[in-house]
């Protein structure tokens, strides 16, 4: 049966993403339920220190739009423990959404989950698929130098990242984007794609496409303190790039040229020239701090 609304059960954060997913389904279908991670208490460290980095990546903060939109719309809000909550999946079974729509969720969530829904699981994932499957996509976006990203939605399967594609918006990437400017962009194109796809599969008009697993590459969580600069290859331009463009969610590990770590405050700009010292050097310039790569020098603001 064909219907221009759907129920929908949505798995997500107070992140960009997970809001304009939120958003989109708030004004045009029905909200049966928000999912989202129960409030990290003290005293639970590993799960702290798992979530951390990745919430910070994706821009979960837990105050802002949610709550205004679940006062206008009058929706239950519930916190699971984990992906695989037994008391969410139990509560989803009683509820009966027509689509699970997950956008910006830490965990992954299994098959019994994703299959509860009689049109499906779909996926909103901040990167062109196959490339950059996994939870950082953003992170490793700036890694790997892409002049190219986007938005993706598809079908939520057993394996993170990899169903059917749904619907796919791209855009090019300027160096040293502010990665917080382009988790909101995120937001904003997730959320027109994501109109379309809902549209599809409520009048069950939705193609997907099988992803080239021969593209498919990894964004795996990255461990706190990680150096990740490759100093031997990557150019000035390049380290200004994924520094400026991390900054201040990430911030490659750095020593004086005395061995001393060094913290900055801010990435400026970066200046072309000769190489005049060994690749990776921190050195006290005339305007701050600079760290010489190959062809110039990446500019710093010094640390406290």
């Amino acid at each position: 049966m064909q219907r221009s609304s759907v129920r929908i059960a949505l798995f997500g954060t107070a992140g960009p993403l997970s809001l304009g997913a939120l958003g989109v389904v708030a004004s045009q279908h029905t909200v049966a339920a928000v999912i989202q991670p129960a409030q990290v208490r003290y005293g639970e460290g590993q799960a702290r220190r798992v979530l951390g980095g990745l919430t910070r990546l994706i821009g979960w903060n837990r105050a802002g739009s949610l709550g205004a939109l679940r006062q206008r719309h009058r929706f239950p809000v519930w916190e699971a423990r984990s992906g695989a909550d037994p008391d969410i999946a139990s509560r989803l079974r009683g509820l009966q959404p027509d689509i699970i729509c997950i956008a910006g969720y830490p965990w992954i969530l299994p098959v019994e989950t994703l299959t509860l829904a009689p049109l499906g699981a779909i996926n909103v994932h901040a990167a062109l698929l196959p490339r950059h499957r996994g939870p950082l996509p953003l992170f490793w976006i700036y890694y790997h130098n892409d002049r190219q990203t986007g938005v993706t939605i598809h079908r939520a399967v057993a394996e993170a990242d990899a169903g059917d594609i749904l619907g796919q918006s791209s855009f090019p990437l300027k160096r040293g984007f502010p990665v917080e400017h382009l988790n909101r962009l995120n937001g904003v194109r997730g959320a027109e794609l994501l109109a379309g796809v809902l549209r599809d599969l409520a009048t069950g008009r939705a193609a997907g496409r099988p992803q080239d697993e021969a593209l498919a590459t990894q964004a795996p969580r990255i461990r706190p303190g990680s150096s990740m600069i490759d100093f031997a290859t990557w150019d000035v331009e390049r380290v200004w790039h994924f520094m400026a463009g991390l900054f201040p969610r990430f911030q490659e590990p750095l020593l004086t040229d005395e061995g001393a770590p060094f913290q900055y405050r801010g990435v400026r700009g970066f200046v072309r020239e000769a190489d005049r010292h060994p690749s990776g050097t921190v050195l006290r310039g005339s305007c701050g701090y600079d760290l010489y790569c190959h062809g110039g020098r990446v500019q710093l603001t010094a640390g406290a």
